[in-house]
């Protein structure tokens, strides 16, 4: 499972935009719906238990808010769905568009400029949960090598986008 921690990034009120509901990353094949999540126990981002699900950081900006970086995250593989739609983000490739409907029913549109594969332990979230700054997407899910002692992945994707205009 990804291990997104979001306790550098403080809770805040919640947006007031419309929430993001459903991405669609033609490129990868992937096309799933999106709920509201938090902050689990742990100090991690909840994620939906089916990978077929993604949450989106209910704390952090939403893609209508024109500014910082709406954070989507979704399983790899569930019991459930064992390859979840978000298990492409392996082959994801800069200039490629991802699409976000919010709950308006307006469309977001964000072109790929970043995609990183970076190890779980020590990794530094901090980054992707800016409020500030540019528009941006930022998803997240699992890679790299399966490990059977954690019974999760050593990495995570990480896949930014901006906004296109």
């Amino acid at each position: 499972m990804p291990v997104v921690t979001a306790t550098l990034a403080p809770a805040a009120a919640a947006s007031e935009r419309p929430a993001p509901v459903r991405v669609e990353y033609a490129s990868i094949g992937a096309e799933l719906p999106v709920v509201p999540t938090g902050v689990a126990d742990g100090g991690q981002m909840q994620i939906p238990e089916d990978a077929a699900t993604a949450g989106w950081y209910r704390f952090g900006p939403a893609p209508a808010d024109g500014e910082g970086n709406t954070v989507i995250a979704a399983h790899a593989g569930s019991a459930q769905t064992p390859v979840g739609p978000l298990y492409g983000l392996r082959e994801a490739q800069p200039g490629e568009v991802v699409r976000v409907e919010d709950a308006a029913g307006q469309q977001h549109a964000y072109r790929v400029t970043e995609v990183h594969q970076l190890g779980k332990d020590g990794l530094d979230f901090t980054p992707y949960f800016t409020r500030s700054g540019p528009e941006r997407l930022v998803l997240v899910t699992c890679g790299g090598q399966w490990l059977p002692e954690r019974q999760s992945y050593a990495d995570n994707i990480i896949v930014v986008a901006e906004a296109v205009d």
